[in-house]
């Protein structure tokens, strides 16, 4: 075997023109982003060359096609946070050319095929101009394959024939000595990217998303139940099956669409759904597909990537002959490419689908049929022939592939190995033959007259119970510490509570939507429970069994709030108050009804939300109740029963104006209490780590007026507030008080204040926060080396994070500014602020802003506790993190594993918790 490939240095390369880039290579851009070098996004194509076959004219005349189109000298760069694309004056393409005659002939096919899959897996650097390969395996002397891989940035289907015929025309013109017959080109696809920007701010594209969104409006996520479960995120490992048919089948398609006037897409969508309904037993099933995009006769020329997907949706209400739903299929199908300019990745952002990083936006599965793109053709002493690609990697879990040819039809069925099994492709392509015979002999007959087979579409370990196989994969979660999944009443679903473990390193409000993305990757739909609720201790016999009876399955009453008299968990008091805390719940809630089995978490609360409806329930109508209430009954029902029990009707409300809430997290047994400052669930493991002796207690103003009188107050009149609601608590035993960052700040003058009023102070906690103005003392040279220094350990520590799989790429995206600008610009919900998230850095800034004029006071005796987390240089240490004479000089200052808020995640927390424990004076003062 033989290589000759004759790169050669060349002068760096002239930009000639720059263009914003299309929707679909927007698209590409962000997943090669994502995934560096990304194989599913290359498209191989292998052509078989018969004839006189001169290497120097086959890669002279590939030459003359990329300098005839701009889109193969084309680079992506990022200018002003966006990726563009430039067009360069030229490129120095080389054609890799492999000798394999000399392979014994029983060998190269073999060889054939690995070559290919090596060059169509072979990653491209998006930066570099011409993202286009080829190379040409000589087999025998008068023939040879052309293994050609472009990436999909450049390069679609409809390229192909272009490609086909410019090279065929252009060798045929060297080796006969004349000028190639080819067509000017009016445009470039550089002009195509600027009509589709214009396109997004017409008329047209408005009309073509209102079809859209009712298309797909309340659509579920269509799947077939893979073999095997999915990882943490989306493969693409694929292999492809194929089955030829003869000429014979060939007519009998063309004759059938002709007789129901349909195309013969048409039909051939009509056979995969109804495949797909039965073997899914599925009412709703959609699939993807790709449409040309070239409407205008100037685009059929040019080589590019207009290609586009678009989303067919089939609902199968009732039972039907397949004649019927051929007609209803060919109207779908006809509407769809009726509006097909929709870009795909600007419909993924309107209907803003539930993002899983294991599977794709929208599409699962995926349907093409077309006539085989290059034309077998002789031009001059050259014939090109179009042969087999090999699969460089899967986009979808499942894709149906007709490619028409000469010869007749090649069915074909491109899937992920890693979710199915060879056997059970070769099933599901025996099948869909046979629903073709059905579909062809026998039109009249019903659907369900489609026989599938049983006990193949469920994995074998599917077969045991399913609540079983749910509660004992949630039991396996490393956030859980127990869980439960019971039926529900009408016995057609089942429903899992958790109480969360030790170790959650998430706050709980995300646990139930985090366990529904895992058990989704795990189990088939008919296991997966309704929904999640989270509880801090699931109910036990006397025996130490879960008692099931006691738990409570959340149901959607009616849309009205029912005065009845107590009867069991839902059953509601008589009162005005109920009607007023329904009132709070929907106001919080944004939604228009409340009903006694609503679920507080369901209804879309998180525990922003949560703080917000306590807060106005102690203030509007005098009753007190913390989260861990609201855990335990989150149904309206039973929280108002248990904040109402016993109480009679004639209670005045108290008005409140203090921002501060002050919630209990943990009940210990001993007199001790620890106040933490910021988000309760911050300090989640803190809690469960600490002596059971210790109370702790979180006080924050999220649910405070932060535009009013709050925002205009000094650090110290903030911090007053603080004290304020802890009330009479602060002196009924020894105390401490913690914070983090500004917090920390904020824990320094909440401590003075205590101990004015005669608190027993043991120490205050201080985690990662600098004295006020220290740091802006600093000479200016001094700081911008600071900063430096910590913005390299933040890309050091979060990267490092996500290569061991600590964390997702979105959340590593959200880390920085650059990771949210982007998203937000493609339209990702995780490149926005939640609500929650949006109030925390609201309050965060106004105590910003409050504590630059704050100067703490001088040390008093005060035992201060000071942590430094990675994210601060260990000359924090040395600096005491600047506090000078506010602490004493032998200040204590221990180190955190983690980043900032990720130290009170950690591993260290149990360092943490026992320091706390230790300075209350061993368990608690018990």
């Amino acid at each position: 075997m033989k290589e000759t490939n004759q790169a050669a240095p060349t002068a760096a390369p002239t930009v000639v023109a720059e263009f914003p880039c299309s929707q679909t290579q927007l698209r590409c851009w962000i997943l090669d982003q994502m995934k560096p070098g990304n194989p599913a996004l290359n498209v191989a194509v292998r052509w078989e060359v018969r004839g006189a076959i001169r290497s120097s004219t086959i890669e002279a005349a590939f030459r003359t096609v990329i300098q005839r189109h701009e889109i193969l000298r084309t680079r992506f760069v990022e200018v002003g946070g966006r990726p563009c694309q430039q067009v360069v004056d030229q490129v120095d393409f080389r054609m890799s050319v492999i000798d394999l005659r000399n392979v014994p002939a029983d060998q190269r096919e073999a060889r054939i095929l690995s070559i290919g899959e090596e060059t169509a897996r072979a990653p491209f650097d998006l930066s570099q101009p011409c993202l286009f390969r080829v190379s040409l395996l000589m087999v025998e002397n008068d023939r040879a394959f052309l293994l050609i891989t472009a990436h999909q940035s450049c390069f679609d289907g409809w390229s192909i024939r272009v490609l086909g015929r410019e090279v065929g025309e252009i060798s045929a013109a060297i080796d006969a000595g004349r000028t190639p017959a080819l067509p000017e080109l009016p445009l470039q696809y550089g002009d195509f990217s600027l009509w589709q920007s214009e396109y997004l701010k017409s008329y047209g594209f408005e009309a073509e998303k209102e079809f859209w969104r009712q298309r797909l409006e309340g659509a579920p996520y269509f799947e077939v139940v893979p073999d095997h479960p999915r990882g943490p995120v989306k493969t693409t490992r694929g292999s492809i099956l194929s089955v030829a048919k003869p000429v014979e089948f060939s007519e009998r398609i063309d004759a059938a669409a002709r007789q129901h006037r349909v195309s013969l897409y048409s039909f051939g969508a009509a056979v995969v759904s109804a495949l797909l309904h039965r073997y899914a037993v599925a009412d709703k099933v959609l699939f993807g597909s790709q449409v040309a995009g070239r409407d205008d006769t100037d685009l059929e020329n040019l080589i590019g990537v207009f290609i586009n997907n678009i989303v067919l949706r089939f609902d199968f209400s009732g039972d039907m002959t397949f004649a019927d739903h051929l007609r209803s299929a060919s109207e779908i199908v006809t509407a769809a490419l009726n509006n097909h300019r929709m870009p795909f990745n600007k419909l993924v952002e309107m209907v803003n689908p539930v993002r899983d990083p294991s599977r794709n936006p929208l599409i699962s599965v995926n349907f093409n049929l077309q006539k085989a793109f290059l034309e077998d053709q002789r031009y001059g002493g050259l014939e090109l022939i179009s042969a087999p690609s090999q699969s460089p990697g899967v986009i979808y879990d499942l894709s149906f592939m007709m490619i028409g040819r000469p010869s007749g039809w090649r069915m074909s069925i491109e899937y992920n190995v890693d979710l199915f099994e060879r056997r059970t492709i070769e099933g599901l392509l025996d099948l869909w033959q046979q629903v073709y015979e059905v579909a062809l002999e026998h039109p009249s007959a019903l659907l369900s007259s489609l026989t599938m087979p049983e006990r193949e579409i469920f994995p074998q370990s599917k077969l045991l119970p399913l609540v079983a196989v749910a509660e004992q994969i949630l039991s396996g979660h490393p956030s859980v510490a127990a869980a439960a999944v019971v039926p529900t009443d009408d016995g057609k679903g089942s429903y899992a509570f958790v109480t969360p473990a030790p170790s959650l390193i998430e706050p709980l409000d995300r646990l139930p939507e985090t366990l529904m993305s895992y058990l989704r990757s795990q189990l088939a739909t008919p296991a997966m429970p309704q929904g999640i609720s989270v509880l801090l201790n699931l109910p036990r016999k006397a025996d130490g069994t879960v008692d099931r009876d006691a738990l409570t399955v959340p149901v959607k009453s009616a849309p009205t709030v029912q005065v009845a008299p107590a009867a069991g968990r839902i059953g509601m008091p008589v009162g005005e108050r109920t009607k007023a805390l329904a009132a709070i719940w929907s106001d919080v809630l944004d939604v228009p009804e409340i009903g006694p089995g609503d679920n507080f978490f369901l209804l879309g609360g998180h525990s922003l939300l949560a703080l917000r409806m306590l807060s106005a329930v102690r203030s509007k109508l005098g009753r007190k109740a913390d989260l861990e209430l609201l855990f335990k009954e989150p149904t309206f029902g039973g929280f108002a029963a248990a904040i109402f029990d016993g109480a009679d009707d004639g209670d005045a409300a108290t008005k409140d104006d203090n921002p501060w809430t002050v919630t209990l997290c943990r009940e210990g047994t001993g007199p001790c209490s620890l106040y933490t400052l910021n988000h309760p669930f911050l300090y989640y493991r803190l809690a469960n780590e600490l002596d059971g002796a210790v109370s702790v207690y979180n006080a924050n103003m999220f649910s405070g007026d932060l535009d009013g009188r709050l925002a205009s107050m000094s650090f110290e009149d903030i911090a007053r507030r603080v004290v304020d609601r802890m009330d009479a608590d602060i002196v009924k035993g020894p105390i401490a008080i913690m914070g983090l960052c500004v917090n920390g700040v904020l824990a320094m003058e909440v401590a003075r204040q205590l101990r004015e009023r005669g608190a027993d102070l043991r120490f205050t906690a201080v985690i990662d926060a600098w004295a006020p103005g220290f740091v802006r003392s600093q000479p200016k040279l001094r700081r911008l080396r600071w900063n430096g220094e910590r913005r390299l350990k933040r890309l050091s520590y979060f990267t490092r994070k996500l290569l061991v799989g600590r964390i997702r790429l979105v959340d590593y995206l959200r880390e920085f500014n650059f990771g949210l600008g982007l998203m937000k610009r493609i339209g990702l919900q995780a490149g926005t602020y939640s609500d929650e998230e949006e109030i925390n850095a609201r309050v965060t800034d106004l105590l910003v802003d409050a504590a630059r004029n704050y100067r703490p006071a001088q040390a008093d005796g005060n035992p201060v506790l000071l942590f430094r987390s990675e994210a601060n240089h260990p000359r924090a240490r040395k600096l005491l993190f600047g506090w000078g004479e506010a602490v004493a000089p032998d200040t204590e200052v221990f180190d955190l594993e983690g980043w900032h808020e990720d130290s009170l995640n950690s591993n260290s927390i149990k360092a943490l918790a026992a320091i706390a424990t230790h300075r209350f004076g061993g368990r608690g003062n018990n």
